[in-house]
């Protein structure tokens, strides 16, 4: 469910929209660029600076297919600009040269890195045809939730409205990892495509940030969970949605977040996108061993990996509490556990022990291990739209099919095609050459994402709205 990658990311999500003192006499407006040498490798970063009453700043990673991202805080005094990204533990100072070409400073990240931008480059763009573009034909409105002392937002988001009265509300719930509203991804937005699909099919769309990261940090499915109730609640009192049936959709771990909620809450239907029905130690074997394969490693390889792995995974999902995982996983991994992949990744022993502890006992990871999605969607007692890609390689898209068909229909036909299954109350549906984002791919690997100009598959967004309608006929 969490996007794996392999090498370590350097991403700089921000967006810096800040105020500046206005220059009388240098102006630093225009497109910086510079290499940042990380790990023996270089990152391409990209500063665009436009200045006028206030300063305008965007940053770009390239090579990460990362463009026009956020960031929180920046200056321009005295020839220096400094910019700081609290979430990151990043920041960068850099002083412009005298001829006015070069601003050479230092990137901070875990480290210092010398960076020096250069001024007179072309930025780039990547080719994104499905992203809508303004003017739209409905409105969007901004809907926040501030937390229960109303000091901040809680929840922040957008909330896009039909031209004619709605036939219902769908609540957007990301997958795993901190999510915009957007669900951004690699230059991809793949949630403003949908909700731009599913209002001009004449049904309101609500998509929201998730947490703030200092709240998120902690924070675990149960709590992405509580957070759609009170988003649901909110909500149902506006005066434009009042009365209208309310849908969830959920991308990867999102579905599981749908099951919870409804649980908790009367939900009208549910729509998945790369959906869950597997414990998440399923899930992470098969993810683990099809990435490795599409990357280049040996069967062998694959399964040597996935069973040190697995290992570890048991400890997680058999400890009754984080404490004792922790202690038991310290235990196993001193005696030498994981040894092929502490060499795979160029790491130490004792870096792979605190990584792994870290990681597989956080509060998030470690609830998840202990969150079995089949009893939860036994009990839906709404309608459920499943899409999944074929090829998919972070959820085994036929199976968990197969299982959710299980689960709610209690059929079991082996012979039962999921890639034409008709338009019915629970619709499951097998997608072709399709990826976990739902992208027309080769071979599902996440390393095609952003290569992939296409969002989402064409045919997907005709499915939901197809399935939709059949639930909401026009009067």
């Amino acid at each position: 469910m969490r996007c794996v990658a392999r090498h370590i990311a350097w991403l700089l999500v921000l967006t810096l929209w800040v105020m500046a003192r206005p220059l009388a006499a240098q102006n630093i407006s225009g497109y910086w660029e510079g290499k940042l040498a990380v790990l023996g490798d270089s990152l391409t970063i990209g500063v665009f600076v436009e200045q006028g009453d206030s300063l305008r700043v965007e940053l770009d990673s390239p090579d990460q297919f990362a463009f026009e991202i956020p960031a929180t805080k920046a200056e321009w005094k005295d020839s220096v600009l400094t910019w700081k990204i609290s979430s990151l533990g990043a920041s960068f100072k850099g002083k412009l040269s005298d001829d006015g070409q070069r601003i050479e400073g230092t990137f901070q990240q875990g480290g210092s890195f010398p960076l020096v931008l250069s001024a007179g480059h072309e930025r780039k763009k990547l080719n994104r045809p499905q992203e809508p573009q303004p003017p739209y034909p409905y409105s969007e409105e901004e809907i926040n939730l501030k937390e229960p002392q109303g000091r901040y937002n809680y929840v922040s988001g957008t909330l896009t409205l039909p031209s004619t009265p709605a036939k219902a509300l769908v609540i957007l719930i990301s997958g795993s990892g901190w999510q915009d509203r957007d669900e951004s991804l690699l230059g991809h937005k793949p949630f403003k495509v949908i909700a731009d699909a599913l209002t001009r099919d004449g049904y309101a769309v609500y998509r929201y940030d998730d947490l703030p990261k200092a709240i998120f940090q902690d924070a675990t499915t149960m709590d992405f969970a509580d957070v759609v109730v009170k988003i649901m609640d909110t909500l149902s009192r506006h005066p434009k949605l009042q009365g209208l049936p309310i849908g969830l959709l959920g991308h990867s771990e999102g579905s599981l977040v749908a099951y919870l909620v409804a649980d908790k809450r009367t939900v009208d239907f549910i729509i998945t996108l790369g959906g869950v029905a597997q414990p998440i130690r399923q899930i992470l074997c098969y993810q683990n061993a099809a990435i490795l394969i599409a990357d280049g490693a040996t069967c062998e390889e694959a399964t040597t990996s996935t069973e040190e792995s697995d290992r570890l995974y048991a400890i997680v999902e058999k400890a009754p509490t984080r404490e004792k995982a922790m202690k038991r996983m310290r235990k196993y991994l001193e005696k030498g556990g994981v040894r092929s992949q502490a060499k795979t990744l160029g790491l130490n022993p004792k870096q792979l022990q605190h990584q792994a502890i870290q990681t597989l006992c956080h509060p998030w990871f470690y609830t998840l291990f202990h969150l079995d999605p089949k009893p939860y969607i036994e009990n839906l007692a709404c309608p459920l739209l499943a899409i999944n890609g074929q090829l998919d390689l972070q959820v085994e898209a036929e199976q968990t099919l197969r299982l959710m068909r299980t689960y709610l229909d209690k059929q079991t036909d082996p012979d039962y095609s999921f890639v034409d299954s008709p338009l019915a109350r629970h619709t499951y549906r097998l997608i072709p050459s399709a990826n976990h984002l739902l992208q027309t791919c080769k071979t599902g690997s996440p390393n095609e994402y952003a290569q992939i100009e296409e969002t989402i598959k064409p045919e997907v967004l005709q499915l939901m709205t197809k399935w939709l309608d059949y639930l909401y006929p026009e009067k």
